[in-house]
């Protein structure tokens, strides 16, 4: 899948079908203490997806997405192009949630992904996670509270990482600083 627009978060992540959104935020601010992605660009590949992370990323294949990743906003990047800034927050759990301005406002203005990671550097920042939507059982769902958005998680977390997914999750890998 290939990323194709930045007005919705949906399309940041290209991640298809029934995404759980909701009309305002669900989730506070983490903590300053707690546990978060290390700023940078990222890669959101598919499990298969083999290819050098130091390449330029006109050198990327089309199964690895970047992804650049500040403290509170992110953007997806590609030669030359910063990519337009939405905001999100992430927050810790089991597992952690990231909550996505998806840029269309209204009844769909947040939408969300599970965030599991999988490696974090010295400081304790992450640098490699599971990320996949989350969904729900009927297509356009609304969330409502963030113990709803908790449960589709979990629910939708072991789903994304099967084959047979329509909407499948990724590894997300830290590549390095913001040029």
């Amino acid at each position: 899948m290939v990323l194709a627009a930045m007005a919705a978060a949906a399309a940041l992540f290209s991640f298809p079908g029934g995404q759980a959104v909701s009309a305002a935020p669900l989730l506070p601010a983490a903590p300053a203490s707690s546990p978060k992605p290390r700023p940078g660009l990222w890669t959101l590949a598919m499990a298969e997806c083999r290819f050098n992370l130091r390449a330029e990323l006109d050198r990327w294949p089309d199964c690895a997405d970047p992804v650049q990743m500040g403290q509170t906003a992110l953007s997806r990047p590609s030669p030359g192009q910063p990519g337009s800034a939405l905001k999100y927050v992430y927050a810790e759990g089991d597992p952690g949630l990231l909550q996505v301005e998806t840029g269309r406002g209204g009844p769909e203005a947040w939408s969300y992904y599970g965030f599991r990671p999988l490696a974090s550097d010295a400081d304790g920042e992450v640098i490699r996670a599971r990320i996949w939507p989350v969904t729900c059982p009927a297509r356009g769902c609304r969330l409502k509270t963030a113990k709803e958005l908790l449960a589709a998680a979990r629910a939708s977390e072991a789903q994304a990482f099967t084959e047979a997914s329509e909407d499948p999750g990724r590894t997300a890998v830290w590549v390095r600083r913001a040029q």
